[in-house]
Parts: C-alpha cells; sequence; structure tokens
C-alpha cells in the first residue's frame, strides 16, 4: 500500500525541532502518558493529538498548533478511531475531562 506524503502545513509543525524537542515532550510529561480518550496509560506507541484539529487553515496559529492547552496525550489507536481512520471500529468515550481529571470509576 503506498503511504500519501505529509502535506507541507504538517511538516511544519510535526518536524519543527519546537514540536519534537519542547512541545511534544512537555506534552507527554504533564500528562504521564495516560490516553486522554480512554485514561489508561500508553505502554506503545504514543501520539499527541489536537484537540481543535490542526488544519492548512490554522497551522500557523502557535495556540493551535503548538499550545499545550489544545494538546493531549493519546494511543495511537485511541487516536485513530477518534478521527475515524477504521470505519468497522466503534469510537470510544472519554473517561477524561478538560482538566485532565480521570473518572477512575468509569475505567475498565
Amino acid at each position: 500500500m503506498k503511504q500519501e506524503s505529509m502535506p507541507y502545513w504538517k511538516k511544519a509543525v510535526y518536524q519543527s525541532r519546537l514540536w519534537k524537542n519542547e512541545v511534544r515532550p512537555a506534552v507527554i510529561r504533564r500528562d504521564k502518558a495516560i490516553c486522554y480518550f480512554c485514561g489508561k496509560l500508553i505502554k506503545g506507541r504514543l501520539d499527541v493529538h489536537h484537540l481543535i484539529e490542526l488544519t492548512e487553515k490554522n497551522y500557523q496559529d502557535p495556540h493551535i498548533a503548538f499550545g499545550l492547552d489544545n494538546l493531549v496525550c493519546a494511543h495511537k489507536k485511541c487516536h485513530d478511531i477518534h478521527h475515524h481512520r477504521f470505519s468497522a471500529v466503534l469510537e470510544k468515550e472519554t473517561i477524561v475531562d478538560d482538566e485532565l481529571n480521570i473518572d477512575y470509576e468509569r475505567r475498565m
């Protein structure tokens, strides 16, 4: 299967030194590698998700692209489900509120 190349506007964010060396590591430290969507510890591939989706129109807005208030940790699978990358899988409901508090009673 041929993999599509990343658009220029995504490269501008995800391949930047700011993203790689400061922003992404800061989100992981802050969230303690807990998935925003399912509330479980991420042991495998960890994605950093934009709450306000990164687009070609807003990628130059530093609050959206690099703002810690707009970024959370996610399992690769939970992130894919959220973005409907797998049509056969139902979207999971998050047990983490906007302040990153986990509802442990709803945790599986």
